[in-house]
């Protein structure tokens, strides 16, 4: 048996990483995934339609590829007959645009009542916000992510400099997918999922990011995990720690040589800390002090051996000569047909009955448009025709 997914079709009409990136987590578990673009390609094909490269590929890969023109009748008809054959179909059109091109949920489950149909928008179907123009960092700032890097260390607002809304979002639209194909497999049918940026960003950032406003003011005092993040300088370099018990606070004493904190409850017990700011402030100084007098090998091995979570502050080039990355097997280092190399991230999580094979290919615009609309009963003379109208490519 090939991945979980194996034997589900997708229909991936989306754009830009919400929404591919969800198709695609699909594809590695086992999905059949088409990918649906306008005649010139997507926005993120940023070159041209043969682009296949950067966030593009990273977003897209082991997907069939079809351009289509939907402003054509003949276009939303092919979708149409791609949808009624599909177990899943996904899109992130602005809302109310579906409807127009006709190809809403309504109009596909006519044809295909067992479809599980995903709706991804900015912020919703319908409210103030629903037809303004979004990408992740305005949703960043929406749901209080920016304002939540404030800290003693960086004290002003600022950006997480990764696509944390429209990953966040991907996730979310993949497992509600796999959850509603699920439900249908006990009967409850097809369904339609509508899922914004807005409601999935402020979910993932909730647990922690606003774990100090879970409670109404006044009823319990609480401080956000992440406030205490910080980022200490070695001999040659950084490294990040975090202390979260009594036994981590005693592996740091005995790391640093520090017997006569070890020995003071005030310096390993983390309520008497936390309550005791002129004991947490010496505590802080004596890391600091500490950990500055190794290199950050040296100050990594002594936390570990002292069961103390501790790891250095890697480039982004580091990454890929990390020994524990290279043990998991991460990096997935593969060529393109023209020769040229990619290196990506292979899907994580290991099944011991259904582990999906990577698929190694990322098609350029229209690559399997002949061979799709074959599947779907058209035959060379209607394909032909299909082009010259313009209605794919």
């Amino acid at each position: 048996m090939g991945g979980p997914l194996e034997g589900i079709r997708v229909l991936d009409l989306s754009q830009v990483v919400a929404g591919p990136l969800a198709t695609q987590i699909l594809a590695e578990q086992g999905a059949e995934v088409i990918k649906v673009e306008p005649i010139g390609g997507e926005l993120t094909r940023v070159t041209g339609p043969d682009h296949i490269r950067g966030l593009y590929a990273n977003c897209n890969r082991g997907k069939r590829c079809l351009a289509v023109d939907l402003a054509t009748p003949d276009g939303v008809e092919i979708v149409l007959g791609l949808a009624e054959r599909s177990d899943v179909v996904v899109q992130n059109f602005r809302p109310g645009v579906v409807e127009r091109l006709g190809i809403d949920f309504d109009t596909v489950a006519a044809r295909n009542p067992d479809v599980i149909y995903g709706s991804v928008s900015g912020f919703g179907a319908d409210g103030p916000y629903s037809q303004r123009a979004v990408l992740d960092p305005v949703v960043q700032g929406l749901v209080g992510i920016v304002h939540g890097q404030v800290s003693e260390s960086l004290p002003f607002p600022d950006l997480v400099r990764t696509l944390v809304a429209d990953k966040a979002t991907a996730h979310t639209v993949a497992q509600t997918i796999t959850a509603a194909l699920f439900a249908r497999e006990r009967g409850a049918g097809g369904q339609h999922i509508e899922l914004s940026m807005l409601d999935a960003t402020l979910a993932w950032f909730w647990p922690d990011g606003m774990a100090d406003l879970t409670h109404r003011k006044g009823e319990i005092v609480t401080h956000r995990p992440c406030d205490l993040y910080q980022l200490v300088d070695t001999l040659d370099g950084q490294l990040v720690y975090f202390l979260a018990s009594q036994s981590q606070f005693e592996g740091m004493w005995r790391a640093l040589g520090r017997d006569d904190l070890l020995a003071d409850e005030n310096f390993c017990n983390p309520g008497l800390l936390t309550r005791n700011r002129e004991a947490a402030t010496e505590a802080q100084a004596a890391i600091l002090t500490g950990l500055g007098q190794m290199t950050t090998g040296q100050a990594v091995a002594a936390l570990a051996e002292h069961s103390v979570p501790a790891g250095p502050v890697l480039t982004r080039a580091q990454v890929f000569d990390d020994p524990q990355v290279i043990h998991n097997n991460l990096i997935v280092e593969w060529d393109l047909p023209n020769g040229e190399t990619l290196l990506q991230a292979g899907p994580p999580g290991n099944f011991s009955a259904t582990q999906p094979e990577f698929r190694p290919f990322i098609g350029v615009v229209g690559e399997h448009t002949e061979q799709i609309l074959a599947e779907l009963g058209h035959d060379t003379a209607a394909i032909v025709s299909f082009r010259g109208a313009g209605v794919v490519a």
